[in-house]
């Protein structure tokens, strides 16, 4: 986790990480993108940056990325399950009221569950995910 989470979510989109964001993205097939932050990132699109990330029984990471406006998750298998349909793959987030809005994806996927997003500016969020072997969830959290 990070500390001083509120100054980090303000400050997580910067020039540096929009290339490395950018660079992952653009040098990676779609169904291979590196089970990195970075990767993960990229793969909720163009402006995210790494924010948080939860390893799940070492089978699956959770990733939280942020945009300046929109927060998105991503689970992704870890590499040595990567391109085997593990059931139960999971990924959501969720805002607190102002309004209350949420967005889940799951299923049997081979690589990755998500992304999903919610616009949250200065909302703390609930997030998580997981895999066949355990989920995980988190929040309130990432207030500001």
């Amino acid at each position: 986790m990070l500390k001083g989470k509120s100054i980090a979510k303000r400050a997580a989109v910067t020039l540096g990480a929009t290339s490395l964001v950018t660079a992952a993205f653009l040098t990676t097939p779609a169904n291979a993108v590196s089970d990195d932050k970075y990767g993960a990132a990229a793969i909720c699109g163009s402006g995210y940056a790494p924010l948080d990330a939860i390893t799940v029984l070492n089978s699956s990471t959770v990733y939280l990325s942020y945009n300046g406006a929109w927060d998105c998750v991503v689970t992704m298998h870890n590499s040595g399950t990567w391109g085997s349909p593990t059931p139960e793959t999971s990924a959501w987030v969720g805002t607190t009221p102002n309004p209350p809005a949420s967005q889940t994806d799951s299923g049997n996927y081979s690589y990755y569950a998500g992304p999903v997003k919610v616009y949250a500016p200065g909302q703390c969020i609930y997030w998580g995910g997981g895999d066949y072997w355990g989920h995980f969830s988190e929040g309130p959290n990432h207030c500001g």
